[in-house]
């Protein structure tokens, strides 16, 4: 996709979408995190969602709900989404996260995903990387063949890369919803 292809998206101006289900598992297939999302739309590879602040989730820790409302972006053909916090969120104040994980697939009621461990955040003061020493675990407790470690490394390198830019599809205010 293009920038001037996503461009033409242009910020969400509801998230009043149908409901979808969005199931991210572990490379075991254990389940990760499994929530419910409002369809917001779909440009070639992108799909972009709105989940609201205190959307219940389950996952790999518990029951809980989201703390802040965000607009996820997934793609079917990138090792890695995205989710654009609409407030700084914790005390950190996380802005973005971006998950390392396998392309999307979505059948229109069910988007799923595979979590690689790896994630980088940009918060209000800073980029960083977390997680490297659970994937350095999973790697070898879930026995991740070789070109997935190498997939992952290059994966979170052009992440780093992009995030600095705020270029699409880093460009966090572009995602958020008007209202």
């Amino acid at each position: 996709m293009t920038e001037d292809a996503a461009a033409a998206l242009g910020p969400p101006t509801t998230v009043a979408g149908r409901r979808i289900h969005v199931l991210s598992k572990k490379f075991d297939g254990s389940t990760h995190y499994s929530y419910t999302a409002r369809f917001i739309d779909q440009a070639g590879p992108l799909i972009r969602v709105w989940v609201e602040a205190r959307e219940p989730y389950v996952s790999y820790r518990g029951e809980g709900l989201m703390r802040e409302g965000f607009t996820a972006l997934f793609f079917t053909d990138r090792w890695y989404n995205i989710f654009h916090n609409l407030r700084p969120m914790g005390r950190r104040g996380y802005l973005t996260y971006t998950n390392v994980g396998t392309p999307a697939t979505f059948d229109g009621e069910t988007l799923r995903w595979v979590d690689l461990d790896v994630d980088i955040v940009r918060t209000v003061d800073a980029i960083h990387v977390d997680d490297e020493d659970e994937f350095a675990l999973h790697a070898q407790t879930m026995a991740y063949p070789d070109d997935l470690v190498d997939r992952v490394r290059a994966t979170r390198d052009e992440v780093l890369r992009l995030v600095e830019t705020d270029a699409f599809p880093f460009n966090r205010m572009d995602h958020l919803p008007r209202p």
